[in-house]
């Protein structure tokens, strides 16, 4: 957004009526010219639907500022200006109906002292034609010294001359379905036409006169060859042609994307590619055009209303329009000379100018009064108290919260889903489901207007309700809900989040969040023990061991009993098959795996199990550590470090394929234009390549389309099995070290909870923060800040970014981890682990 916005100086909007007509106001139907009865100013001429208005803004803004407004017999297409009789010495006013066009003269008459001047228009000449017109374009074709002669393009293309109202000849393009804008350049006597192919083709009115109609009849082997053409590639909206030298003239062109301008003898002077979506332009040149330091200006309205102005290729300009402009013009009127005239969609018309002053804060209100310092000084203690309340408010927020509603948790046992029976291609066990409820009791259910319940489950882990909407709560309100397995990742999260915003009956929003752990027999399911495993956490405690069957109570005694051997248990997970063993000590509690994640989920349920065990026994006095080693630290970061650069590649690949199908699909929108000119055009042109390319395209976009699916799974895949060893990293920082500000930095910097389904931007997020923690927290040397710097003018997933990224997270870790010892030596640091990561 522009900080400068147009100055409004004049406008028509109070004098608009409250009814409009939409669709009736189009570019051409406003046009700024000066005649010899009001020659001291400009005078804006605009067509609404069937009324003719023409304005002549003054500064005094209570005189009435339209001096005429007549009904015509038919709708306004529009609006030209210029000599088209030769015994009339003013300009005259040309309007273009459907079916006619008309020419009117515009005339004052003195009033006598009580009455002002009347102006009025007379009819000069009125002509009929039988084709449709669509626009006009007049000039003195043939260079005509004595008057301006008139073209309609009808709605099939074809251009018909007129002098006056005589019939010249006509010409028929059969390469128009739709009509483009045509332009006159005076200076060489040429014609440009923007035809259906997106070309520009320049015919002087000499071929024109050659191509007529009669002219082919008589000589059949005439053939069309354009002075000089220019294929745009794109639609041309509007065109302009202005008089730039006293040996050319300039074409501007407006296309969708791109403005382009041409010398009169095909030399193209420069071209723009827009990053916005144009909507109209207005060319001019200050000063005159034969001398040598005149410059030509363009200035181009967007669809996001503003305003760029531009000179060659070079950005001069920009600022705020008022609306959404759809015609520009330059004006000279008597109080404002170089004014803005913009015209909107509703018929609204606007003279403003181009304002230095930025308007920094457009919601200020000017400060014209004087205060008394003692009222402001009052006012102000007054709002000091206000504030005071409110933050008195906030720290009895949750007490009064939980005095309003109660909130209670629970899961159901879990089942295999009977209507839903799926398979995935690495499982052969039906989705188990469980319920979860809520209880909520509310002993005045008037003090509560709504409720709302937003369920965060992290995949594979789904609910069958995401929201649930209460707008009135009776007493008790009992909600349950389902939530299952809908895919074949990994487990990285054992509990799901739950969100409750109550709005009470003062209109206040309150949150309270609630967090279920999902029972064991949801996602794990017990089988035959396996003894070796290769990555293990030992788990210590000051009170002896517990049956295992007593600990895992999500399962019943003879679901375990025929699987535990020698205090040995076995899990094996419901989506990857991979296993997990608890083994049972004196005083300690072993879990092991083959792979360091899938030892997390585990972990994380067998500490909150224990934790529930003592809990539920009444014992108070019990102490539960995981016991760590520098070579499960080792372990753990260098897993650590692979996993990111695995989630790095997937997401890579997932940025190619979306480039990809982005290409592929503009690939495709081009062929169907092609194609539909190619079936337009008489006689039809070959289609079966064009054909061939386009299935061709959408058979590719269906494979791309496709794969991407399949890559957005192995990013959540690779998303949670970082986040998995993350926590682990978690968890062993808050045994490890005793510097909470530390362990709070990296669980921040880490935000495993961005690693979902939503595609987070995770390496971007994280890179952002260990620089700010290695260079400003760990307080490394300078050289050691340059050399890890990460390089901006490169995405973050860039080989030599990634690189840097994964150095400034092993260097973190190893920092924080500086002070552990061996519990086996007692003596020495863990030793500096190497960079094990191989980058892409």
């Amino acid at each position: 957004m522009s900080i400068f916005k147009v100055k409004q100086w004049w406008s028509n909007e109070k004098s608009q009526s409250e009814e409009y007509e939409d669709g009736i106001q189009n570019e051409n139907c406003i046009i700024v010219d000066k005649f010899n009865s009001h020659n001291d100013s400009d005078l804006i001429i605009l067509g609404q639907s069937c009324i003719l208005k023409i304005y002549k803004p003054r500064v005094d803004q209570n005189e009435s500022h339209t001096i005429l407004e007549s009904r015509l017999d038919d709708i306004v297409l529009q609006i030209k200006t210029g000599k088209f009789s030769a015994n009339c010495a003013d300009r005259q006013i040309l309007i273009l109906h459907p079916n006619s066009y008309a020419i009117y003269e515009l005339d004052k008459q003195g009033g006598h002292s009580d009455v002002g001047d009347q102006n009025f228009i007379a009819p000069v000449i009125k002509h009929s034609f039988t084709r449709r017109a669509h626009s006009t374009t007049c000039g003195p074709f043939g260079n005509s010294k004595s008057r301006d002669l008139i073209c309609i393009q009808a709605l099939d293309g074809t251009l018909s001359l007129f002098d006056q109202d005589t019939f010249l000849f006509m010409c028929i393009f059969n390469d128009i379905i739709i009509p483009g804008p045509i332009s006159y350049v005076a200076y060489s006597d040429l014609f440009i036409i923007c035809k259906s192919t997106w070309i520009l083709e320049i015919y002087s009115y000499q071929q024109l006169c050659e191509f007529s109609e009669l002219s082919i009849r008589q000589n059949k082997n005439n053939t069309r060859i354009p002075q000089w053409t220019y294929n745009a590639g794109e639609e041309i909206m509007s065109m302009q042609v202005i008089r730039t030298s006293t040996n050319f003239a300039s074409i501007v062109a407006l296309g969708e994307r791109h403005l382009y301008c041409f010398q009169d003898n095909g030399l193209m002077k420069y071209m723009i590619r827009f990053d916005f979506i144009p909507i109209c332009f207005h060319a001019y040149l200050i000063g005159w055009y034969y001398e040598p330091n005149s410059r030509l200006l363009v200035m181009v309205a967007s669809e996001d209303f503003k305003l760029y102005l531009y000179e060659a290729t070079t950005l001069l300009w920009s600022c705020d329009l008022a609306h959404k402009a759809i015609s520009l013009s330059r004006c000279f009127l008597s109080s404002l000379s170089g004014g803005l005239l913009t015209l909107s969609t509703n018929g609204i018309v606007n003279v403003s100018y181009l304002g230095t002053e930025p308007n920094l804060n457009p919601n200020a209100i000017p400060i014209n009064e004087v205060f008394d310092p003692k009222q402001v000084q009052v006012e102000l203690e007054m709002v000091e108290d206000s504030l005071q309340k409110v933050l008195d408010a906030k720290e009895a927020l949750n007490e009064d919260t939980e005095d309003i509603i109660k909130i209670k948790v629970d899961c159901g046992k879990p089942s295999k889903n009977l209507a839903l029976q799926l398979t995935f291609e690495n499982s052969f066990t039906p989705l188990q489901t469980c319920s979860v409820i809520v209880i909520i009791t509310c002993e005045d259910p008037k003090l509560v207007q709504s409720l709302q319940i937003t369920y965060d489950c992290i995949p594979p882990l789904s609910s069958s309700e995401t929201t649930i909407c209460l707008d009135n709560i009776n007493g008790t309100e009992i909600i349950e809900t389902s939530v299952f397995l809908s895919g074949d990742t990994d487990i990285p999260d054992i509990g799901i989040n739950i969100k409750f915003t109550v709005i009470d009956n003062m209109g206040k929003v309150r949150v309270l969040s609630e967090r279920q752990i999902i029972p064991l027999n949801l996602y794990c399911f017990p089988l035959e023990a396996v003894e070796e495993n290769s990555y293990q956490m030992t788990i210590e405690t000051n009170q002896r061991k517990i049956d295992l069957i007593e600990i895992f109570t999500d399962f019943n005694k003879e679901e375990l009993e025929g699987f535990i051997s020698k205090d040995m248990l076995t899990f094996a997970y419901r989506t990857s098959h991979k296993t997990v063993t608890i083994k049972a000590y004196d005083h300690m509690y072993r879990i092991e795996a083959n792979e360091v994640s899938e030892i997390a989920p585990i972990l994380d349920h067998f500490l909150h199990k224990l934790e529930d065990y003592y809990n539920r026994i009444g014992l108070t006095e019990f102490e539960i550590k995981v016991a760590i080693n520098g070579e499960i630290i080792r372990q753990i970061m260098h897993k650590f470090l692979k996993s990111v650069e695995s989630h790095a590649k997937e997401r890579i690949k997932l940025k190619e394929l979306e480039e990809e199908l982005n290409v592929l699909q503009r690939q495709f929108t081009l062929v169907q234009k092609r194609l539909l000119v190619q079936y337009g055009s008489l006689p039809p042109s070959d289609c079966d390549p064009l054909e061939f390319l386009m299935n061709d395209t959408h058979e590719r976009i269906k494979t791309v389309a496709y794969e991407i699916i399949q890559s957005k799974t192995c990013v959540v895949s690779a998303g949670n099995t970082l986040r998995m060893i993350g926590s682990l990293i978690i968890h062993v920082l808050k045994e490890a070290v005793t510097d909470n500000l530390k362990v709070k930095l990296i669980e921040e910097m880490l935000s495993l909870e961005t690693l979902n389904g939503h595609f987070q931007e995770w390496e971007e997020a994280v890179a952002q923060v260990s620089s700010y923690i290695l260079n400003k927290i760990l307080k490394k040397s300078e050289k050691d800040k340059e050399k890890l710097a990460p390089v901006t003018d490169q995405d973050i997933l860039s080989q030599t970014n990634l690189k840097k990224l994964l150095k400034q997270l092993r260097i973190i870790l190893e920092k924080v981890f500086f002070n552990v010892r061996e519990p086996s030596t007692g003596d020495g640091n863990i030793t500096r682990i190497e960079e094990f990561v191989e980058v892409i």
